[in-house]
């Protein structure tokens, strides 16, 4: 049977990425526009698209997050099988 690693360093530096990004998309600077359109249509088609684009950097902030979650309790949940299979070796030795 062959061995599972599980490397702790990794999953940090995926919960850290994913926590950067998160920041990132929930910080996002969203374009304005300022009036300088003019034109009814071309004004409705950008508060279209910012709308759209206010959605996806939401959407992405929360798939960060939550992917970032879910490799934060990985680690914690390997490391306390490690530590219940540590303990019953322990014992059983």
């Amino acid at each position: 049977m062959a061995d599972l690693l599980v490397s702790y360093s990794t999953l940090d530096g995926v919960y850290n990425a994913l926590e950067s990004a998160t920041k990132t998309f929930e910080g996002a600077s969203m374009p304005a526009d300022g009036g300088a359109f003019g034109a009814d249509d071309v004004t409705g088609a950008f508060a279209t698209f910012r709308t759209a684009q206010e959605r996806s950097a939401a959407w992405l902030g929360d798939t960060s997050r939550t992917l970032g979650q879910y490799a934060h309790d990985t680690k914690s949940l390997v490391q306390d099988a490690d530590d219940g299979l540590a303990g019953k070796a322990e014992g059983a030795g």
